[in-house]
């Protein structure tokens, strides 16, 4: 009997130690979330023993413990915090998002500077007749000082004693009320002229004042038009800065789906019963479980029928590799969001 049970043991062992060429094309290919071995090792009660390797990020992740049967497609693990935390995450990344995806507000409109109204055309007709009119009477002036003039020398060429005594004193008073006429009359020439040169010289200083208006205009519009020039690149840089952060923030948030999506339940590929579970190691912030599964052997059989079709069912989850103790299969969770069955 011992030696019966020690040759089944041999061939056991030589026929989990070949592992199924088609097992390989797919772990290097496609990398399914759940992978088994066409061979497995049997107990001596006709029992599958199936290791499953998890990775968890708490203890509490882990669903079952050691004794507990189980279903197909139980849950086995959930990194329930782990998805919360990363979704949240998620939920703040799609907030930045939608802030920054809001249009960037332009430059207010241009301000139109009004134009100047142009200056009345020049004239001087009132201070020009004052001057003719001023000077007509300083001529007039002038020719009845002439006219007194030779009265004067006329009568002092008579004798003395032909002329009134009072005659020459009267007509020499004439003449100096005429050489008066003529220097108010020539004063008011002076006077007019001056006007006219003041109105001239106002015209002037009004036409210089415009060209200074216009000249400020231009510069005004010549200021307002840097600005618009300095106003749409500083919306321009706003938007390749708003176009960059859009993009990290995409990037960051695909990310993120990836971790959450690889964050999915595992669950049992079979029904049987959880015979040991294992801690085997540490890594970063997360720890291995190796969870062993006895499976029976008609259930196992009725379980590789529908293998094919819960590879499909559960391609959304991205954790976990089932192990057996010789074709070394195994199952792991990692960072993602799904409720996929494995």
């Amino acid at each position: 009997m011992r030696r019966w049970i020690m040759a089944a043991l041999a061939v056991a062992l030589c026929s989990c130690s070949k592992v199924d060429p088609l097992l390989k094309a797919d772990a290097q290919s496609v990398q399914p979330p759940i992978q088994l071995g066409d061979q497995q090792s049997v107990t001596s009660n006709g029992a599958r023993l199936l290791r499953l390797k998890l990775t968890l990020s708490s203890p509490d992740d882990l669903r079952v413990k050691e004794g507990d049967s189980v279903s197909q497609g139980q849950m086995l693990s959930d990194r329930v915090n782990d998805r919360t935390r990363l979704e949240a995450q998620r939920k703040q990344l799609q907030l930045q998002i939608d802030r920054l995806k809001q249009a960037v507000t332009g430059p207010p409109p241009v301000r139109s500077i009004p134009e100047l109204a142009s200056l009345p055309a020049p004239t001087f007709f009132q201070e020009v007749a004052e001057v003719e009119r001023v000077k007509l009477k300083a001529d007039q002036s002038q020719r009845n000082k002439e006219l007194q003039q030779r009265k004067l020398d006329l009568l002092q060429s008579f004798p003395k004693s032909e002329l009134p005594e009072a005659t020459i004193p009267h007509e020499q008073a004439v003449l100096d009320q005429r050489q008066r006429d003529v220097d108010q009359a020539n004063s008011e020439v002076e006077l007019a002229r001056a006007k006219l040169g003041n109105a001239q010289n106002d015209r002037a200083y009004q036409e210089y004042l415009h060209s200074l208006e216009q000249s400020k205009r231009a510069i005004a519009i010549q200021q307002q038009e840097l600005q618009r020039q300095e106003q749409l690149q500083h919306q321009q840089d706003q938007e390749r800065d708003r176009s960059f952060k859009l993009a990290q923030l995409e990037a960051q948030r695909q990310q993120l789906n990836a971790q959450i999506l690889s964050l999915s339940a595992i669950r049992s590929p079979y029904a049987g019963v959880i015979q040991r579970i294992k801690y085997e190691g540490q890594n970063d912030q997360s720890f291995v479980v190796e969870l062993t599964l006895a499976v029976n052997a008609v259930q196992s059989g009725s379980g590789r029928s529908q293998e094919s079709g819960a590879r499909s069912q559960e391609s959304g989850d991205r954790s976990g590799q089932i192990v057996s103790p010789s074709p070394a299969v195994s199952a792991s969770s990692s960072p993602a969001d799904g409720n996929g069955t494995h």
